[in-house]
């Protein structure tokens, strides 16, 4: 068996054991990845190079057109990528809840807490919650990193317009 398959085969085995909540949890996850690192692209490879052709700027309209297009550019996503972060978390406990109803559904219709049926429920209420909270964290720290980078280039550009 390749590694690539095993590793499907893993998140397969994780995405079942978390249940239905896993699928949005991954979406919204996929989401949230994607627009940050097109925010990294922006920061890393686009800006940059945007700064570098412009002409020195000089105290204009145009330039203080130029400076909230500037901004538009470096605000885009941000807030976005802070609701998808928030979002996470609360997948995660509405994936706790389904877990648990399933559990009291089973033992209600199997009429006793067997320990086979506590145990899977309680193993999707806490894989769901912690995949909701780790990929929220992340989204979190992420956010704030993007949010520092775009203030710091609002700062810098500000300053070029304020030189004579």
């Amino acid at each position: 068996m390749s590694f690539l398959h095993k590793s499907e085969q893993h998140v397969e085995d994780l995405m079942d054991l978390g249940g239905p909540v896993m699928w949005p949890l991954l979406a919204v996850s996929l989401l949230l990845w994607t627009l940050v690192l097109e925010r990294y692209w922006f920061f890393l490879r686009t800006l940059p190079r945007f700064l570098e052709r412009r002409v020195p700027l000089v105290r204009s309209p145009a330039a203080v057109i130029e400076m909230a297009e500037m901004k538009i550019a470096l605000r885009r996503h941000l807030r976005l990528i802070k609701t998808l972060s928030g979002i996470l978390p609360m997948l995660g406990l509405l994936g706790t809840v389904t877990g648990i109803i399933e559990t009291f559904d089973l033992i209600r219709v199997f009429g006793s807490a067997e320990t086979r049926i506590v145990a899977r429920g309680v193993s999707q209420a806490l894989i769901t919650t912690l995949a909701g909270l780790v990929m929220g964290l992340f989204g979190v720290g992420v956010g704030y990193n993007l949010n520092r980078r775009a203030r710091a280039f609002e700062r810098r550009y500000a300053e070029r317009l304020r030189q004579p």
